[in-house]
């Protein structure tokens, strides 16, 4: 591919923060920027529409936070925990990614990770952005 036909197929202008840049999601207010897209992806609340408690990554068109049904947005951010937010690899949220990445590099050789290193995965677990610790 070349420069000029990536340019043509994935870089936009971000409808949220109008940066010109390669294209995360494609919602109803239009493209999305990889920025744009992590910052919906940790905004929680009550959605003004529906009154559900819940992810709010869509903005309705006074750009107000809404949730993905009342926006319009087909895509499904539920890890296979049920934790509704930001899915990396393998569709899975950041606590069950590090949860995986952590039980494998701390394996003490019998499939399981020693009790001793148990608090510090517990802690590294509960953090609020648990993709920053990984």
């Amino acid at each position: 591919m070349t420069p000029e036909e990536y340019e043509r197929n994935h870089i936009r202008d971000c409808a949220r923060c109008g940066r010109r840049a390669a294209k995360s999601a494609q919602w109803s207010d239009g493209p999305i920027c990889r920025t744009c897209y992590e910052r919906a992806m940790r905004v929680r609340g009550r959605c003004p529409d529906c009154g559900t408690v819940r992810l709010l990554p869509g903005r309705d068109t006074a750009g107000t936070p809404i949730c993905r049904d009342c926006a319009g947005i087909t895509r499904d951010f539920f890890c296979d925990c049920n934790f509704e937010g930001l899915l990396l690899g393998g569709r899975l949220c950041e606590r069950c990614t590090l949860a995986n990445t952590l039980g494998r590099l701390l394996n003490d050789g019998t499939g399981h990770v020693a009790p001793a290193l148990q608090p510090l995965i517990t802690a590294l677990l509960e953090t609020d952005r648990p993709k920053r610790a990984a």
